[in-house]
Formats: C-alpha cells, structure tokens, sequence
C-alpha cells in the first residue's frame, strides 16, 4: 500500500515537463529518446497503481456499505458516514491523479510531434 501511494503521489504532481520541453527546443535527439524509450513504462505503472487504488476504494466502499445495513446506533452510523466520506477524498484524489495524467499525456503527444516536425532533419541542432 505504500508503494502504492507513492505512486498516486507522484502522478498528482505528474512527470517534470522541463526535460521534455528542453529536448524539443534543443533538438536534443538522445534526450528524447530517453524520454520516449521510458515513458511506455511509466505509464503501464500509472495505471497500474490507479487500477489497483480504484479496486481498493470499490472493496472499501462495497464492505462498509454492506455494514450500513447492521449500523443501527447513532454512533455507528457517525463513523460509518466518515468512513464513506474518507473513501470519498480518495476516489476524487485519483480523478486528479487521472485528469493529471491525461493531461501530460496529451502534452507529451504534442512535444513528440512537435519534435518530428521541428527536429527530425536535424542532428544536434544543426539542420543537415
């Protein structure tokens, strides 16, 4: 579960755009390869970690929904409601987490083609 939760934190802040940007506006060919050749990988672990936090919040929420029935007391009801309030937190941080990724996604697609289109007849820089 940390391992997990590291990985959620890190794709609420999202990959560092910085390097990416700097290999387009350099024509930085071994950086983008780098970046390209890694980021396959770091996706399948994104989604990984989001499929696995999006099977525990359904677990959660489909076993304390299941003792709403038996929670009779005023008390009890209080801490289930939280609990479902806490799931709740939860589910909305991995939607950040998924708008996240969908937007760098869609910036990385954009600085690859930005790359082919601006760099690919150039090597280091230099148009050839």
């Amino acid at each position: 579960m940390i391992v997990l939760a590291a990985l959620m934190a890190a794709a609420f802040n999202g990959p560092d755009s910085a390097p990416a940007l700097d290999a387009v506006k350099t024509c930085n060919r071994a950086a983008m390869t780098d970046l390209a050749k890694a980021e396959p990988h770091r996706r399948t672990e994104f989604a990984a970690a989001a499929y696995a936090e999006q099977q525990a919040i359904a677990r959660e929420r489909a076993a304390l929904l299941a003792q709403q029935v038996s929670e009779a007391t005023p008390a009890g009801k209080a801490s289930l409601d939280l609990a479902l309030a806490q799931l709740d937190v939860r589910q909305r941080q991995l939607d950040d987490a998924h708008a996240v990724e969908s937007s760098w996604r869609a910036m990385f697609d954009e600085m690859r083609a930005d790359y082919l289109a601006n760099c690919a007849q150039t090597k280091g820089g230099k148009v050839q």
